[in-house]
This record gives C-alpha cells, structure tokens and sequence, in this order.
C-alpha cells in the first residue's frame, strides 16, 4: 500500500526585489508502506523544504501531495492540526522534548492529547520502552538522560500514536558516534518490527546507510536514486559514491562510522 504521494511537486519562493528562488522544481516522489527512505543532497538542494511540505508545515507552489489518500492542503486549520498529530511523526535534530516532564509523559503527549485511555497508552508505552531501551528512564527528567537516550525517547513519541508516516530530520545530527548507532539501530529494528514507515532528510552516510533507499537532490531536482542490498558496508559506500558526484557542501559529514 502507497503511504506517501508527492506528484509535479514545486516550491517557489519570491523574495525582495521579484527574485525568484525555486526550492523545490518538480518532484516525483513515492513511499510505500513500512519502507525506511532516506534524502540526501548538499546544502541547499532542498531537502528542507521537501520536508516542510510532506510535513504539511508549508504548501507547494504546484503539484500535489497525498498521505494515506489525504490532500493536507486541502484541509481547514482544524483538520490540519488533527491531520498532523494522528497520521504524521516528528523527530527532530534537537530532540524537542518538554524539559518540564518526565521521559513517559514527553513519549505519551501524543496519546494525552488524543484522550485515549491510559490502559491504551500503557499498552503503547511499554513495549515501545523496552524495545528502545528507555523503560528504566521513564521517571526521569530530560536533563537526566543523554542524547541519545533523548533521542530515543523522542523516537517513541514519533511511534506511539501508530502514524502513517513518520518523518525524521538530522536524527543524529547531535550525538556522537555510538549514540548515533545506538539510535539508527533502534530505528531500524522498529521500522523492521512495526513496519513503520519513515522518511529520514539526513547529510550524515553513516546513518542513511540504514534505510533501504534513498533519494539523492540536488538544486530542487532529483539526482538519484540507490537501494540497499543485505551488506550496509557496501551500501555505504554506494552512498559516499553518489555524494562524491553529487558534489556540494558535505564538509561537515562524518564519513568514516560505518
């Protein structure tokens, strides 16, 4: 089953003066339901912006986009909202946990919000806490735990509302080199477990050498496009292949964690 449609998709932007930017220029992209997809280009090539408006944070220029046979755009501010938090997940380079609660009330606000019952969320909860490893920090606060427990556990919040599409921007981008594993190897049990189904926008080889494919952009365009085998190892090199034409800004990548 196709959980993401994105047809003709193009963003336009006009700054001062009537100059024109175009972020995004005609882009064909579909994901299937339980794959593990990854996007990768330089600085600047418009991944954010794809991510803005698959996360329906922002509405194309032209062409359309479907989620679960759902137009975001074509629904009211209300419906919006509701759209976002029942069929989307959101994990995000800084984590974007609530400081104020503890780990299990950050991973059950999804649920909270939804006024499901606590038997239904105690039945979310506590597998998804053991199968990241987090159920010993659930009493704890943010500030106790590490970023990639962090991480984690902001990767729970993304799953525990069952959403069609999660969507993960830099994941890794704040840990260091064994957190970054620990946490992209929990993200692919998970994705393996629950058929999940995840589009990661990432600069880091290391970590899109989990997804099963990935989508290379370059100025707005798809450049390329590689899937991986059963070898990780020489699927990451695949990667460093394609980043090594595609060229740009990757001076800032950590390209030797494989």
């Amino acid at each position: 089953m196709r959980v993401l449609t994105a047809q003709g998709l193009s963003k336009i932007y006009n700054s001062k003066g009537n100059i024109v930017c175009t972020a995004l220029d005609d882009i064909d992209l579909h994901i299937e339901d339980g794959e593990f997809v990854g996007v990768m280009g330089p600085s600047g090539s418009g991944k954010t912006t794809l991510l803005h408006l698959l996360a329906a944070m922002d509405r194309p220029t032209s062409g359309r986009i479907e989620i679960n046979g759902i137009d975001p755009s074509k629904l009211s501010d209300k419906k919006l909202a509701l759209f976002r938090r029942r069929e989307l997940g959101f994990i995000f380079q800084d984590f974007n946990l609530l400081e104020a609660l503890t780990i299990k009330e950050n991973i059950i606000l999804p649920l909270v919000l939804e006024g499901a019952d606590p038997i239904l969320i105690e039945e979310r909860l506590r597998p998804l806490a053991e199968w990241l490893q987090i159920a010993p920090l659930l009493k704890k606060r943010t500030y106790e735990v590490s970023g990639g427990q962090k991480q984690r556990a902001a990767i729970a919040r993304a799953l525990i509302n069952a959403p069609s599409l999660v969507l993960a921007d830099e994941l890794t981008g704040n840990l260091d080199s064994k957190s970054a594993k620990d946490v992209m190897e929990s993200l692919k049990a998970l994705n393996e477990r629950l058929k999940a189904t995840v589009l990661m926008v990432t600069h880091d080889p290391f970590s899109a050498s989990y997804c099963q494919r990935i989508v290379f952009i370059k100025d707005g365009r798809i450049f390329s496009e590689i899937r991986r085998g059963s070898n990780r190892q020489a699927f990451f090199q695949q990667i460093l292949d394609v980043l090594s034409v595609l060229g740009g800004n990757f001076n800032d990548v950590p390209f030797a964690r494989a």
